[in-house]
């Protein structure tokens, strides 16, 4: 599977998503993203809160949606979206919500021709006791 981007607008810009034979790859993730004539976006490890550092529930799939919406706040603010995502970094506190995160993203990211790479840890906690989950994404976006 390889899926190549590329901007009309921006001359030699590309980001090529990847899963070569001899990887595992089932559509969840891509595992080479490659990249030419960009600007990298470093984005914060995201969570459930809101501009207020107010998280609004205590449900997994409530915290990872909300999560998705910052993450989209963040790239509309560098002129990018979900597309424009390379990697993603995912930290949740609980293996049994594994399932319910898979959905999510999939969800989210299932309209996008390749998805973007992705690293998954279980960690024992988070910055505040009632974060679950937290995705901190690279980007990259045309010049200018």
């Amino acid at each position: 599977m390889t899926h190549t981007l590329t901007d009309p607008g921006a001359p030699g810009f590309m980001i090529r998503k990847s899963s070569p034979p001899g990887l595992w790859s089932k559509g969840r993730i891509s595992q080479i993203s490659e990249v030419q004539g960009a600007r990298l976006v470093f984005l914060s490890g995201q969570v459930a809160a809101d501009a207020n550092y107010v998280v609004h529930s205590s449900e997994f799939r409530d915290q990872l949606e909300a999560v998705f919406d910052n993450l989209e706040i963040a790239l509309k603010a560098v002129g990018a979206g979900l597309e424009h995502i390379l990697k993603t970094t995912t930290f949740i506190v609980d293996e049994a919500h594994i399932g319910a995160l898979r959905e999510v993203r999939a969800k989210r990211l299932g309209h996008l021709a390749a998805p973007p790479c992705n690293t998954l840890l279980v960690v024992r906690r988070l910055a505040e006791p009632e974060f679950l989950v937290e995705v901190e994404a690279i980007a990259a976006v045309p010049p200018g």
